[in-house]
């Protein structure tokens, strides 16, 4: 089994995410859109940089170009649904059946509420089963600057379909109203008891679409 399972890591969402300025509806994607995130692996001591471009937007799909220079390929597509779950994650190529249903629109803080989902990867396959809840809403600073920003927390189980054991995992994620961004993101899973990945995303650039 690959360490970086199916990574949801922003990015599984985080950088996947644009929105109204209140935050209270309906994400809004446009084709260009533009976002470049650094990725701190600290479990791997590894850094490296995601550039995020929106391709293609219709009324059932959302598409956008994944690309990292550390990785093979290095460039991955990320697909949404127009409900903005997540199909396919942008980190991995991950496929999620049903998608990943990381918002709840609107941001309510207390709000909370599950996703559950199987996804399947070029060589394997695992149950994940997440409880998500709105916690907060706070100021958050990144290389991009600092955002007013709902704090959403997520927690659960990854279990494996073709691969034995379980791996707990959370998730913390910045997301900000005022550019429709994910600006940060937290997060870790856990083997056997012990601390296995622990990647830190956050934002250094965010360019609209003219």
């Amino acid at each position: 089994m690959v360490k970086h399972l199916w990574w949801m890591g922003v990015a599984w969402v985080s950088v996947n995410a644009w929105a109204q300025a209140d935050g209270a509806s309906k994400p809004v994607a446009k084709v260009g859109d533009v976002s470049v995130y650094a990725v701190d692996q600290r479990g791997d001591k590894r850094t490296t940089e995601e550039t995020v471009t929106v391709t293609s937007v219709d009324q059932t799909h959302i598409k956008s170009k994944h690309v990292r220079p550390d990785r093979n390929p290095p460039e991955i597509e990320g697909v949404l649904t127009a409900d903005w779950a997540t199909t396919v994650s942008g980190a991995s190529g991950t496929r999620f059946d049903p998608p990943i249903a990381g918002f709840k629109f609107p941001l309510v803080v207390g709000d909370g509420w599950k996703s559950s989902f199987v996804g399947e990867g070029a060589s394997n396959k695992s149950k994940t089963d997440l409880d998500f809840k709105v916690a907060a809403r706070e100021t958050v600073k990144t290389p991009a600057g600092e955002f007013d920003a709902y704090r959403i927390e997520a927690e659960g189980w990854i279990t494996g379909i073709t691969w034995s054991g379980a791996i707990r995992m959370t998730e913390v994620r910045w997301y900000a109203p005022a550019i429709g961004r994910v600006v940060k993101s937290e997060y870790k899973d856990f083997r056997g008891g012990n601390l296995w990945t622990n990647t830190v995303t956050e934002l250094k650039s965010f360019k609209p679409a003219p």
